[in-house]
């Protein structure tokens, strides 16, 4: 039998397996195009100063470090062509901006309206811009439990806290932001009537927001992730997302807290073990670190050290 019979009577299993080899060349070609897990990370940035005179070291050290997303603090002191001028260049090196505001009293009732005045300078300020100068969301750094009255009236401060965060998320909403939260990892351990039975504020946050960021603060891969699950499952199930928040920065909370006595290649091992933990859920969005500042500071420590140890080989007979 020649080849050209051979053909005509297996035509369509040619055509089948060809079509095949092309599906799976074209899924292969996704996959090694698509950035990995351990890329997608955030930053908290809070002196915006910086973003006058520092734009493109941010963003540089943004790429270096596989950052996605920037979360910046607003700060009177910043003109807002200063954060037109450092968020267009990151939309065009695409990196996101969330606009980043927040005091533990705006929690309560007495001090909402300073929250509301801060979502209402971030519509009039992304109304006025260019869109490649505008924010892709604002994030809300609200922590009332660090106030003193926490402990004697918490039942009261969480219902304020309730009742703000739904005012928050009903304006952004309206204005069309996205709007996130950071969130403490202990809240599955904070009950209220209005939650409903069975329900806690964990899970309420979760529901409410578009993403939360949380402080699963701890200086070891399974420790973050143990106490990241449970919002992690929650996220899960409600197709949100959650940034799984890690700390650089100095704690006062003792030992066990923080990666900052840690080497930044210590940090590095701990953060992509971290992923291989929570890359399984849905709704991890990556892992954000506290803060920039601190980040920084690391890397350019260890860049000291490397060159410290080269001024003195070189300098050793």
């Amino acid at each position: 039998m020649n080849i050209k019979s051979l053909f005509k009577r297996y035509r369509g299993l040619i055509m089948v397996l060809a079509s095949g080899s092309i599906v799976l060349l074209a899924g292969l070609f996704v996959v090694l195009l698509r950035p990995s897990v351990p890329e997608a990370k955030a930053t908290w940035l809070w002196d915006a100063r910086l973003v006058e005179s520092h734009t493109q070291d941010i963003i540089e050290f943004a790429k270096e470090n596989g950052v996605t997303t920037v979360f910046l603090q607003i700060g009177n002191e910043v003109s807002d062509a200063s954060y037109r001028r450092f968020v267009a260049a990151a939309t065009k090196a695409r990196l996101e901006v969330h606009a980043l505001n927040g005091h533990p009293e705006w929690a309560l009732r007495e001090q909402r309206k300073e929250a509301v005045r801060f979502l209402d300078w971030v519509k009039q300020y992304n109304d006025q811009s260019r869109p490649e100068e505008r924010f892709a969301g604002v994030q809300f750094d609200v922590e009332p439990y660090l106030l003193k009255s926490w402990g004697t009236k918490q039942d009261a401060m969480v219902e304020q806290w309730m009742e703000s965060a739904r005012i928050w998320v009903e304006r952004a909403q309206r204005d069309q932001l996205k709007i996130g939260a950071a969130v403490p990892f202990w809240l599955n351990g904070i009950e209220h009537e209005e939650l409903g039975k069975g329900r806690d504020l964990r899970q309420w946050m979760v529901d409410k927001f578009d993403y939360v960021a949380i402080m699963a603060y701890r200086d070891a891969a399974e420790a973050i992730y143990e106490v990241s699950r449970a919002t992690l499952e929650e996220a899960d199930e409600r197709n949100k997302q959650v940034w799984v928040g890690v700390e650089l920065t100095k704690s006062q909370e003792g030992p066990g807290v923080s990666f900052y006595e840690q080497p930044l290649e210590s940090v590095t091992q701990e953060l992509d073990k971290l992923v291989s933990l929570v890359g399984k859920h849905s709704s991890f969005k990556g892992v954000a670190v506290h803060s920039y500042e601190s980040w920084r500071d690391k890397q350019e420590t260890k860049v000291a050290q490397k060159t410290d140890g080269a001024s003195a080989d070189d300098a050793s007979p």
